[in-house]
């Protein structure tokens, strides 16, 4: 046999070995997010997925950051074949911090099989605020911001509710134009789907447009289709958008008589994310919600005319957060 050949099989070999361990990975977890600031103790689930063809007896374990404490020491969860289990933490001791990253290792063991994952969970939290909605964020400090990296560009979302109100803040940087979109749901109920909303960035600062794309009743197949925004524009939506700094600001406040499933109390989770079109990409804020990469689902989000979706769908619209009183 030639070298050539040899280091053809010898690659070829490599790579299949690779390939099983990867298809053969039988267990992998997730942490969900804090939807109420974690010094407050919060509860916290792990999810544990079995993707092989028998039912698992697993122990699952959490390395919390450092001067934290947690309990219970480790859980013992059967989880059927290609099912996923929630195991449930308590936070017991914790320290908030301002840049929102909480590094947490995550452990599951069945038998002779381990998986370790280390993920830096955020606070996703909508503490109670009454900002004015005018597109500039001052009035937004009590808030607790998520900011991720798209392509070298910071974007930061926040958002908060009062009595009548749930309000929704983004700051991105470096954006021309575009739009944000945003998704809210309740964590469960008798509907599956999902409030959708769009705002448009106006050509000069102030009141923005916001336009309805779907309600839980709608089919999902909506989603699908590039819609005209022409006829979806929602009257009980305000928004302001301006610029500042080389940012553009989005501040949207929606009435809660328009999503009243979401329920806005002190501790009560509901579904939550966003995407930025900012003229030339999409910013996903799925990308730091610690998702498994398989949670892209093409109808997570709907489609409109002007907007650029690429060939890989964004993530789950679908993700954890909470109602808090402050985060003080």
């Amino acid at each position: 046999m030639s070298k050539t050949s040899l280091l053809c099989c010898l690659v070829a070999s490599i790579f299949c070995a690779s390939q099983r361990t990867t298809a053969a990975e039988p267990l992998r977890v997730r942490m969900e997010n804090f939807i109420v600031t974690p010094s407050t103790g919060p509860l916290v689930h792990v999810h544990v997925q079995n993707r092989g063809e028998r039912a698992v007896s697993a122990v699952v374990r959490v390395r919390w950051p450092e001067g934290w404490k947690g309990a219970p020491a480790e859980q013992t969860v059967s989880i059927g074949p290609k099912a996923t289990a929630k195991v449930a933490f308590t936070v017991e001791k914790a320290v908030d911090v301002a840049a929102n990253r909480y590094a947490v290792v995550v452990e599951a063991r069945a038998g002779d099989v381990a998986v370790t994952r280390t993920q830096q969970v955020v606070c996703a939290t909508a503490p109670y605020l009454k900002p004015q909605v005018d597109g500039k964020l001052d009035d937004w400090k009590d808030a607790v911001p998520i900011t991720f990296t798209t392509a070298g560009k910071a974007t930061t979302a926040m958002t908060c509710w009062s009595r009548k109100l749930f309000c929704v803040a983004v700051r991105a940087e470096q954006m021309k134009g575009g739009a944000v979109q945003f998704a809210v749901a309740p964590e469960s109920g008798e509907k599956p789907g999902r409030y959708e909303f769009v705002v448009l960035a106006p050509e000069q600062d102030g009141p923005a447009k916001c336009f309805l794309l779907m309600r839980p009743d709608d089919d999902l197949k909506l989603t699908e289709q590039s819609r005209a925004l022409e006829g979806l524009e929602c009257g009980d939506v305000q928004a302001a958008v301006t610029k500042e700094g080389g940012a553009t600001c989005f501040e949207i406040a929606v009435q809660v008589k328009l999503v009243p499933e979401l329920q806005p109390t002190p501790g009560r989770p509901f579904r939550f994310s966003l995407l930025v079109h900012d003229g030339g990409g999409l910013r996903d804020l799925g990308t730091v919600m610690n998702l498994w990469d398989d949670q892209r689902q093409p109808q997570s989000w709907s489609r409109w005319k002007g907007a650029a979706f690429g060939p890989t769908p964004p993530f789950d619209s679908n993700v954890e957060f909470g109602f808090s009183s402050s985060i003080h």
